[in-house]
């Protein structure tokens, strides 16, 4: 038999979903470039410029995540950012996504907690000037479907196949092709998935 602390605990977590989805439902779909049917937004910590994101269906974006469309930036750079989400994507607790460009996470992707994923760096040509002051470098991230991207992952301006899995804590850069194992600092393959 259950003890009252797991029935408890149950109804409380049905209880956030159930807030979330009635927010997504009544509230960010008004925002939202898009937001496709069954999808929840469990609560974010921030989202700006949300009408320049664009939402699958069924996809779930849990606690505490960050989702930044930059539009103007300090150094009087302008951007058209687009977030593109798949369908069925599963994107955990913290995770941080920041764009400038182009970010697109395709169908079936899972994103473990707190991961990073940026589509662009702040320059560092001019040593008379701050880092934050010059000029963001501008790139894109694709992750192709039913990738999995484990824990404390940092995806920069970066193309990843579809079925890859990326090691926890892994700071990917670059091109990899479709089902590989990815992993270390800075990421390399470390495997290929047999087909």
């Amino acid at each position: 038999m259950e003890n009252i602390s797991d029935k408890i605990f149950y109804f409380c977590t049905r209880g956030i979903f159930f807030l979330g989805k009635l927010k997504t439902r009544l509230f960010y779909r008004l925002f939202f470039g898009g937001l496709g049917r069954g999808s929840i937004i469990v609560k974010v910590d921030l989202v700006s410029n949300p009408s320049h994101i664009f939402i699958g269906e069924n996809t779930i974006i849990h606690s505490n995540a960050r989702i930044l469309c930059i539009t103007h930036y300090r150094s009087g750079q302008k951007f058209n950012p687009k977030i593109k989400i798949g369908n069925n994507v599963n994107i955990q607790q913290g995770v941080h996504i920041s764009c400038v460009n182009e970010i697109n996470i395709g169908d079936g992707v899972s994103i473990a907690p707190n991961a990073v994923i940026l589509d662009n760096e702040h320059g560092y040509n001019d040593i008379s000037k701050p880092i934050h002051n010059q000029e963001i470098l501008v790139g894109s991230v694709i992750i192709g479907e039913n990738c999995l991207i484990g824990a404390g992952v940092v995806i920069l301006k970066a193309k990843i196949g579809k079925n890859c899995i990326v090691g926890a804590n892994a700071v990917v850069k670059g091109e990899f092709p479709d089902y590989c194992v990815i992993a270390g600092v800075p990421a390399k393959i470390i495997k290929m998935i047999k087909q």
